[in-house]
């Protein structure tokens, strides 16, 4: 059974308000330190989910257990011109390779928000792995440069930095540590700033105000050693628009005010992808 199976409409508002970071795991293991929600390219096949396990060396890979129902109920999805099967990622999960994890009801809300907002460019499956991704405060790992591209000329994609680090845990941790700190400053900024002042604007300033510290992190994260056989990732720590999502929470009085002000966070996504 998926994690959290047949909460639907019973779901109570502590659940439905549950947006702090941390996941459910459908086999009850516990969140590693590191790790990273797959986008469906790296589902495609073995070789894919091969080299997505060498990128991620040590850690966990997770998918939102909707995208895995889906899978489970249709058998095969296309995402983006790629095909899915379920019986491979089946394998996946029953080897314990791949975690479904469950996405809170109100990160899925947004989610599906953006989808008809953005009139279906972006894929759900893409836009639940990402709200995933910021919901664990993990990088999400992509074999596809569609899925950055998509989130940028449709969801108000604005990068505020990008850099190179070895795959291996120690590389991986500091950038996740990065990436919270930024988080919480960007969500700390948005919330400050909700009188309708543009996002890129807000996101131009906050890089701005972090460009040297960003740059005195990026230098040591780069000077961590690469292990024997691990891969080099790719990473871009990206702001996306969910700010008009929330005002409309707060101005209609549909979720508690401290509530969103941590939803402010979720406008960062880290996106790892294998260095060129």
């Amino acid at each position: 059974m998926l994690p959290d199976a047949g909460k639907g409409m019973t779901a109570g508002k502590a659940d439905l308000w549950n947006t702090s970071g941390g996941g459910e795991l459908a086999n009850g293991r516990s969140l590693k330190e590191f790790g990273a929600v797959c986008d469906v390219s790296v589902l495609a096949d073995r070789d894919s989910f091969k080299l997505a396990r060498q990128l991620i060396r040590g850690g966990e890979l997770y998918l939102p257990s909707a995208t895995y129902s889906w899978l489970a109920r249709d058998r095969l999805i296309s995402v983006r011109g790629q095909s899915i099967g379920y019986s491979l990622v089946n394998q996946f999960v029953r080897d314990g390779e791949l975690l479904v994890v469950y996405l809170p009801e109100l990160l899925d809300e947004i989610s599906r928000r953006l989808l008809y907002g953005v009139d279906r460019e972006v894929p759900l499956t893409d836009l639940r792995a990402a709200m995933l991704a910021a919901h664990l405060k993990m990088p999400i790992l992509t074999l596809s440069d569609q899925f950055t591209e998509r989130l940028n000329d449709h969801v108000g994609g604005q990068k505020i930095w990008q850099l190179d680090v070895h795959g291996n845990a120690g590389a991986i941790l500091a950038a996740i540590e990065l990436y919270g700190e930024l988080a919480s400053d960007l969500g700390s900024y948005l919330s400050r700033h909700q009188n309708g002042a543009e996002f890129e604007a807000l996101v131009e300033e906050l890089k701005r105000l972090r460009l040297d510290n960003l740059r005195a992190r990026a230098a040591c994260l780069q000077k961590i050693r690469q292990p024997h056989h691990s891969g080099k990732l790719s990473l871009v720590y990206l702001g996306w628009d969910i700010t008009h999502i929330l005002r409309e929470y707060l101005e209609q009085n549909i979720v508690p005010p401290e509530v969103v002000g941590k939803l402010y966070e979720k406008s960062l996504l880290l996106i790892a992808s294998p260095a060129d």
